[in-house]
């Protein structure tokens, strides 16, 4: 394919797993040949080291913005923007349906009214592109997650061939974001504890630990705002990921996080994690503490096991190479910046 010149609009340059999923990509689709940039009215990024030119504007308007051949909405508030860029073609990068977050109730109605302009779109799971089409009649395709190489196991001669005797059970993302679902595994080691398991708790969130859950459990290890390479070494340090994310999740980047480092993962049995961790992770009911528990201490007491949960986890993680991110991302980007979604429009039921 001719090289594409490529914009991704980001409002702001933060250190949110979604912020380095969007940073990745355009280094990837860099190294491919195009020319992409990362268009955002934040600071330039101190936390992550981006390839792609980096252009700040104080607004996504057509006098700061350099034209492109695709430009990349990658959040709902930056869909409009883009839409009044010209020329070139505009796909919509979701990672999640802000429309049904709890945080942002009162901008439900202008979230659903941005998600109504009929746009192709890259998503991170199929079923984000089932809701854009049964809700929107919009297509997507599903681009794969791109996994920094850092993300691996530590070598097998310097890891026990089972977890060690006071378990490290991590436990990631703010408390204060309900549906990431803190609050259920926070629950759920409490009741390990009182069942007689000895363990470590592991903490790591982007804030500072709020009053709320630190009357619930204190954290053995509390970690806030850590670069991705020291997530990749504090995730090896433990022995067990709980992720209870609500339907809201769209991916749950964590958890493959964890599966490539060796480590196994209890999550949510939710539409995100069904669609790839099913044959990596155990999948339990979100909102169910004891269902947590009762994962986290059939793995962690069982050496077989934890070996097997930790192999299935490698397996599914192989297949999240940069190499597999950066070839859907430029399939993707072809078939917007060539105009064959709109053909894939006639496919999809009448719009609402």
């Amino acid at each position: 394919m001719q090289p594409l010149t490529v914009n991704y609009l980001l409002d702001d340059t933060v250190l949110f797993g979604g912020v380095k999923v969007v940073f990745r990509q355009a280094d990837l689709v860099g190294r491919r040949g195009h020319r992409a940039r990362v268009v955002t009215t934040g600071e330039a990024p101190g936390w992550y080291d981006l390839e792609a030119e980096l252009v700040r504007v104080t607004a996504f308007d057509p006098q700061q913005v350099p034209p492109a051949d695709v430009t990349v909405a990658t959040h709902w508030t930056t869909i409009e923007p883009a839409i009044a860029l010209d020329p070139g073609e505009v796909v919509h990068y979701c990672q999640g349906f802000e429309g049904i977050y709890t945080h942002n109730r009162d901008q439900h109605p202008a979230i659903e009214a941005a998600y109504r302009h009929l746009l192709p779109a890259m998503v991170v799971t199929p079923h984000l592109g089932a809701l854009l089409a049964e809700r929107f009649g919009r297509p997507a395709r599903t681009v794969t997650q791109p996994l920094e190489p850092f993300f691996r196991p530590r070598p097998w001669w310097r890891r026990s061939r089972r977890p060690s005797a006071a378990p490290r059970i991590l436990v990631m993302s703010p408390f204060e974001a309900d549906w990431k679902g803190a609050r259920t595994a926070l629950e759920a080691v409490r009741l390990l504890r009182d069942r007689g398991l000895v363990c470590e708790l592991v903490r790591l969130s982007q804030w500072p630990m709020c009053d709320d859950e630190r009357a619930l459990i204190s954290a053995d290890e509390f970690h806030c705002h850590l670069e991705p390479t020291e997530v990749a070494a504090l995730i090896r340090s433990c022995d067990l990921l709980m992720a209870p994310s609500w339907e809201q999740e769209g991916f749950g980047l964590p958890a493959l996080e964890a599966m490539a480092c060796g480590v196994p993962a209890v999550v949510s049995d939710i539409p995100a994690y069904r669609d790839w961790a099913a044959s990596g992770a155990r999948l339990v009911d979100y909102d169910r503490p004891e269902a947590f528990a009762d994962a986290a201490g059939e793995i962690l007491g069982s050496p077989a096991i934890w070996r097997d949960q930790r192999r299935r986890g490698l397996e599914v993680a192989a297949a999240y190479s940069e190499e597999a991110a950066a070839a859907s991302a430029e399939d993707a980007l072809e078939w917007v910046a060539n105009g064959d979604w709109r053909r894939d429009v006639s496919r999809l039921a009448p719009r609402p």
